[in-house]
């Protein structure tokens, strides 16, 4: 019976290995193994929560094909709706290419300019895959996030919020242990003068 159930549990694990809908679609060595795998599970919460897909295509270059025609071609083997975050590290092109029905969802210019662009490193040497993999997983974690607001779910494997409650509690704390340090510093100051 055992040995049945092991069988059974291995041929389930190797089925949904076998079947689950890869989301990176393409890594020319851009993205650290780790970052492929969170963004894997992330778009499968994604898919399964809201139905949309969340894509990701990371090249070392065109080699000489047009962007738009290279994101064609990539476009040909999904379907709406979706998302694909797409990079070329020679051309240093980032697009994040949405269908009509995810369009509505998020607005790609704040992700890019607010989540992406602040992580790129100005340097071209500091363009290493540890860098790439951050600026390109902060980015697609917030349109994960973005899309799950707007369908008004809650994703388990995304990065926690911030808690502005929390936030608002440690700077009223700092603000009144300064003004307790100020108030001593006068009073101690006044104290010598007299």
């Amino acid at each position: 019976m055992l040995k049945v159930l092991k069988i059974g549990l291995f041929s389930l694990f190797f089925s949904t290995l076998v079947l689950a809908k890869p989301y990176v679609l393409e890594n020319q060595n851009q993205l650290l193994e780790k970052t492929v795998g969170f963004m894997e599970i992330l778009s499968d919460e994604v898919f399964e929560k809201t139905g949309v897909s969340l894509y990701v295509v990371t090249l070392k270059s065109l080699d000489g094909m047009d962007i738009h025609d290279k994101e064609q071609s990539y476009l040909k083997q999904i379907k709406s709706p979706y998302v694909l975050l797409f990079f070329t590290l020679l051309e240093k092109k980032i697009n994040i290419i949405t269908d009509q029905a995810t369009e509505q969802m998020f607005d790609k210019q704040e992700v890019y300019w607010n989540y992406i662009v602040p992580l790129i490193p100005k340097n071209d040497k500091e363009l290493t895959q540890q860098s790439i993999s951050a600026f390109l997983l902060n980015g697609f974690v917030d349109i994960a996030d973005r899309i799950a607001d707007f369908h008004q779910v809650d994703l388990e494997h995304s990065f926690p919020k911030k808690n502005t409650g929390v936030e608002v509690a440690v700077r009223a704390i700092l603000y009144g242990m300064i003004f307790v340090l100020l108030v001593l510093f006068v009073f101690v100051y006044l104290r010598r003068k007299t």
